[in-house]
């Protein structure tokens, strides 16, 4: 299956200018043939093929990689059922779902975009003259001298709607599936391993494992946030979302995004997500 080429997800530098791509640039839902593709690819990821482990026999190392290649399905199905920031996503933990017979429920789901002002730092030029960007600097009369304010912000943690994903839908297995190797409720759903087994894995590290998966894939400058558009897309083209469902699944407090994608008439979400007859 051929992709177009996205434009990402991350910073673009380009000079001294940067620019930032939003959900609204991405393109419509790919099917889930390319997701099912991509998870598939995760069975070749070469883990411990490059460079030995520490003091590990080849049945532990393949034991181990088995793993791993589970945990990556898993944060890939994970990414776009939830529709999740990474950083969300890497904070859930076994304790967050709940496996029924016909949905997996996902159960205070952060939220940590949004930020705080906690304070401010002042911060004044050293430079000969004046600082040559003075969009960033400006003369205060009160410190006679070029300055700049850095604010300091904290996180403000919220939660979502709770999440009913069908178990019909082809990628839901795969997060049930690694929930029965996780050892109790407060396992990180995303460990990583040796001694970082007991924190989740950083942000850098999934991209790094969704870019490697989805450039083999095809899928050129995929980055995690594209499974949230994809998710988006998709909820909104084959189950008829509209902007008060969009807001309700991804806790949106403005209608920006959900106006991307809807498209029918409202129904009651979970049932919504229901095979077509």
């Amino acid at each position: 299956m051929s992709i177009a080429k996205t434009r990402g997800w991350y910073w673009k530098v380009h000079g001294k200018e940067y620019e930032r791509f939003t959900v609204g640039e991405l393109p419509k839902f790919y099917g889930w043939d390319i997701l099912l593709k991509m998870i598939e690819e995760c069975e070749n990821t070469p883990y411990f093929k490059r460079s030995p482990l520490f003091k590990l026999t080849e049945e532990e190392k393949e034991q181990l990689r088995r793993k791993l290649i589970m945990r990556d399905k898993a944060l890939i199905a994970t990414a776009f059922e939830t529709g999740g920031r990474i950083s969300e996503v890497l904070m859930l933990k076994k304790g967050n779902f709940e496996v029924q017979e016909d949905r997996l429920v996902v159960r205070d789901m952060p939220v940590v975009k949004r930020y705080e002002k906690i304070g401010e730092k002042i911060v004044k030029w050293e430079g000969e003259g004046e600082p040559e960007d003075t969009r960033k600097w400006h003369w205060s009369y009160k410190y006679d001298a070029w300055i700049r304010r850095k604010f300091i912000t904290k996180p403000v943690m919220d939660r979502r709607n709770v999440l009913e994903i069908p178990r019909f839908e082809p990628l839901t297995q795969y997060i049930v599936d690694w929930l029965e190797q996780l050892p109790n409720e407060d396992s990180w759903l995303f460990p990583g391993y040796g001694k970082n087994e007991n924190k989740p894995i950083t942000t850098t590290r999934a991209y790094q494992i969704v870019r490697d998966v989805g450039l083999r894939c095809g899928v050129n400058d995929i980055c995690c946030h594209w499974f949230r558009s994809q998710r988006a897309s998709q909820l909104a083209q084959e189950y008829g979302f509209r902007e008060f469902e969009l807001i309700r699944f991804f806790s949106w407090k403005s209608d920006k995004y959900a106006r991307l994608y809807a498209k029918l008439a409202p129904e009651k979400l979970f049932e919504m997500m229901s095979p077509k007859k």
